[in-house]
């Protein structure tokens, strides 16, 4: 890319995200970041590939921005970038380590709830062998009831 195209790109881009920052300053908003990093140990799990019984340990680190607006709208939105590892019980079957990225963004307020999440996993066995998890939700509810729903995942052993 041009020195020209790669400053023009940059320009556009912080336009986009300065733009609604300056919008929630005029509306008087209410913003916070929070940064959280936490280990979870979850002995007891399947590896649903090989029926596998092991510990599951995720190394989680978290960014999480809640923007609140002086009509009671409020804005989350959060990402996640995990280190996974799975242990099994027994020492001869496969171990798996590899990564996980979550995110999702919620808007709600006096009228509507709006949220959308992703998530995707992939590991690699000591065998060579992966497994892969992905997943979109959304979800709309409005007064009358919820009017838009979805989860698609899916599971992949390979």
């Amino acid at each position: 890319m041009s020195p020209y195209r790669r400053r023009a790109a940059l320009a556009v881009a912080s336009l986009l995200l300065f733009a609604p920052a300056t919008s929630a300053l005029a509306a008087g908003a209410d913003t916070i970041t929070v940064r959280e990093r936490q280990v979870d140990v979850n002995p007891g799990e399947i590896n649903t590939c090989t029926g596998a019984i092991g510990t599951i340990i995720d190394d989680e680190q978290d960014v999480f921005h809640i923007t609140t607006l002086a009509d009671g709208t409020a804005h989350l939105t959060g990402h996640s970038t995990v280190t996974v590892t799975f242990a099994p019980d027994d020492p001869k079957q496969v171990a798996y380590a590899g990564h996980e990225t979550f995110a999702f963004s919620e808007s709600s307020n006096s009228r509507t709830f709006v949220t959308t999440t992703t998530s995707h996993v992939r590991v690699e066995g000591t065998d060579g062998t992966f497994v892969t998890v992905r997943e979109v939700a959304h979800l709309t509810v409005s007064p009358t009831g919820v009017t838009v729903s979805l989860d698609r995942p899916t599971f992949i052993c390979s």
